[in-house]
């Protein structure tokens, strides 16, 4: 008898939105995103939520500023303000999402036109290790301040 499989893989990268229309719209027209669905669940802190399709029946989940979700602000987003870089960056436990891309220029690119500010400009970075590797990525902030990397990488071997 075969046991049960318990980890199905990633299921879904969360980020708590300033503004839920401006997010929606940067990740469907700027990065080829599409919404899958849209839900709300107030009894559970959710005041309004976005899934957008990210291939395979992953999702990248997306709560407006007024949702309190849990793991995020008990209070919601509204009126703080936005930490600093610096400030995210020391108390981040995700340190970054990355995207996958055959282009990461171009997504680059689209990032920034949309609104994102860049972090690094795609480059080339060459690892060392049992299975040394040639990437090509690039990191923008995004309109939550959240990290994103566009990536083109071999095949992970097993």
């Amino acid at each position: 008898m075969t046991a049960p499989m318990l980890n199905r893989g990633l299921d879904h990268v969360a980020l708590h939105c300033y503004d839920l229309d401006a997010t929606v719209r940067f990740y469907t027209e700027a990065l080829g995103f599409r919404v899958a669905q849209e839900w709300s669940a107030p009894d559970a802190g959710v005041h309004r939520c976005v899934f957008l399709d990210a291939g395979d029946d992953r999702v990248i989940e997306l709560f407006d500023a007024a949702s309190t979700p849990p793991g995020g602000s008990p209070t919601g987003l509204v009126p703080r303000r936005r930490p600093t870089d610096e400030e995210r960056a020391d108390r981040a436990a995700v340190v970054h999402f990355a995207i996958r891309t055959d282009d990461p220029v171009t997504l680059f690119q689209r990032a920034v036109a949309a609104g994102a500010r860049p972090l690094m400009e795609p480059s080339v970075i060459e690892t060392s290790g049992d299975v040394p590797m040639i990437l090509h990525v690039g990191f923008v902030h995004g309109l939550d301040d959240e990290v994103i990397e566009f990536i083109d990488r071999p095949a992970v071997r097993h």
